[in-house]
């Protein structure tokens, strides 16, 4: 990036993309060492939601076209927030351009698409950040700190859980979500890549792994209100065996009807010398027990982690954390790499390997067998 005294953005969609805007608005009230932002334009389906973005955020004008944003000389950066089978065409187009890139997760709709992307980046020399927001819980911070000073010993199992209500409600239309050209899978490809990007960066790369999957509801409306019902080709939910090469087990299991569950996501791992467990419904702690603490203590140690971002201006420490809080973080230490130059991480790699564990995910769910994950 040449110039990079001003982050002058161009947003492509406007559904997830509320959430990137508010996070990109508010990055100096939290860390004073990032450039200024400036929501340069945005591109979105209508000229409605177009003047919309303008009115809630600040955007300076709006397009119905995306490619206006990749020619725009006034933007240094660019972020693309649209569905799933819209990722391979937007990427590939903005890997051409010098621009910096911040992606909505997951990488493609299946691990063919994630492979060309990466490829065209590893020949133009460039990379983009991946929005694996979950990761940015100083909880899940702080466990991967003590993972990496193997307190934990040699890690034997694992569980990793993320439930929604979000679709519960069988009259809720899941437009392109339920599509499998469109959306590449269910939660599968909508929530379970936040779990395999956990695991990966927590506890390692999956050897192998048998799945199912399952969709409950097989018909919904097409727009709501509608008496009409379309099929639906999309995953309610999916569990998943997991093996890893030092013979370590686990799980992951998502799903989208579950009643009561709002944005649930558990995470428990297990070693020879201790444990440790998060709840990201009360992401201010992490639960750890240690072999080192004396026989008649040891037992769950409730850490206080709260807003402990180490860059931050503000809020203190001492202050509850919210997910809202992970989506800055994400932006920030995206926004800070660019400026200097560094590897993003997540980035188009870990987007990657993410998309191969998905894809063995469908496979084994096909074929009802042990499927090996590829080691992209």
């Amino acid at each position: 990036m040449t110039d990079f005294d001003r982050v002058r953005v161009g947003m492509i969609g406007y559904g997830i993309g509320k959430l990137y805007a508010a996070s990109l608005l508010n990055m100096g009230i939290f860390y004073n060492d990032l450039p200024p932002v400036e929501l340069v334009a945005i591109a979105t389906s209508s000229d409605t939601s177009g003047q919309r973005a303008m009115k809630q955020f600040g955007f300076q004008r709006h397009v119905t076209d995306y490619r206006a944003l990749l020619e725009s000389d006034d933007i240094n950066t660019l972020v693309i927030a649209t569905p799933h089978y819209l990722h391979r065409e937007m990427l590939l187009a903005a890997l051409r351009t010098d621009k910096a890139i911040y992606n909505d997760k997951p990488l493609a709709n299946n691990l063919a698409e994630a492979r060309e992307i990466v490829a065209l980046a590893h020949q133009r020399n460039r990379d983009a950040q991946l929005s694996f927001v979950v990761r940015y819980c100083p909880a899940l911070q702080h466990a991967k700190k003590v993972i990496e000073e193997k307190r934990l010993g040699e890690i034997y199992a694992f569980r990793f859980r993320y439930f929604r209500s979000s679709y519960s409600d069988p009259l809720r239309p899941l437009r392109w979500k339920g599509s499998m050209a469109q959306s590449g899978g269910g939660v599968l490809n909508d929530l379970v890549p936040h779990l395999a990007d956990l695991l990966l960066w927590l506890v390692g790369q999956p050897e192998q792994l048998v799945a199912q999957m399952r969709t409950f509801v097989k018909e919904r409306p097409p727009v709501k209100g509608s008496e009409q019902r379309v099929p639906i080709e999309t995953d309610d939910h999916v569990i998943m065996q997991i093996m890893l090469p030092n013979g370590a087990i686990g799980s992951i299991e998502s799903g989208r009807l579950i009643h009561g569950a709002t944005n649930d996501i558990e995470l428990e791992i297990y070693g020879s010398e201790g444990g440790l467990r998060c709840d990201l419904t009360n992401p201010n702690y992490l639960y750890l027990v240690e072999n080192r603490m004396p026989e008649d203590e040891r037992g769950w140690l409730r850490v206080p982690t709260v807003q402990r971002y180490p860059d931050a201006v503000i809020p203190g420490a001492d202050l509850p954390v919210g997910q809202m809080r992970f989506f800055i973080a994400c932006m920030a230490d995206f926004l800070r790499k660019t400026r200097a130059g560094q590897p993003y991480d997540p980035g188009l790699e870990q987007g990657l390997r993410v998309q191969a564990i998905t894809e063995a995910a469908l496979q084994s769910a096909r074929d009802h067998i042990w499927t090996a994950v590829a080691r992209e």
